[in-house]
């Protein structure tokens, strides 16, 4: 299914990912400095390896990708991953190229992204896991409206060393 998630005064455009888009995330997924920042593990890949990437995740149940774009260009990712609709959460991440990081774009994707999960998915709460020293994802999403629920002590490993992550939750307004 094609997604097309924007506001009608911003330049940024969250979209479903496409096999054209394979080389931008190749790159982005081998780029060393950004893959210190994001809580997983992102494996260097050949252009090959992200084509047969890209057939798999259209099989994916309860993920949904998107491609950020600035001005027409792909600039990053948004992931909306957990999905579960009995209890109507889910949790997002945010990956941004370098060049795009610190000019609101990663608001406005953070932004269309909770908008797309509160209204189109119906999901009452959303959660996002943020590495404790990522100054710039943490202030994100205080920014943002999440509120910091506390950390998860020793939770994942980065360059050999145990790392906190700090947990955010939003809830969608609603009454019983």
């Amino acid at each position: 299914m094609e997604y097309l998630l924007k506001n009608d005064d911003s330049h940024v455009v969250l979209r479903s990912i496409k096999n054209k888009d394979a080389e931008f995330l190749m790159d982005l997924n081998n780029d060393q400095e950004i893959s210190r920042f994001v809580v997983g593990t992102p494996k260097i890949v050949t252009l090959q390896e992200q084509m047969q990437w890209l057939n798999n995740i259209k099989f994916e149940k309860n993920c949904k990708r998107f491609i950020v774009e600035h001005n027409n260009l792909p600039v990053g990712t948004v992931i909306v991953s957990n999905i579960d609709n009995v209890n109507k959460t889910a949790n997002i991440s945010i990956k941004l190229h370098k060049a795009s990081q610190g000019k609101g774009i990663g608001k406005q994707s953070i932004s269309l992204i909770v908008r797309y999960c509160f209204e189109d998915l119906n999901l009452m709460c959303l959660t996002a896991h943020v590495l404790s020293y990522n100054e710039a994802s943490l202030a994100l999403f205080r920014s943002c409206g999440f509120t910091e629920e506390g950390t998860l002590r020793s939770r994942v490993i980065k360059e050999n060393k145990r790392c906190d992550l700090v947990s955010f939750s939003k809830l969608k307004s609603y009454s019983f």
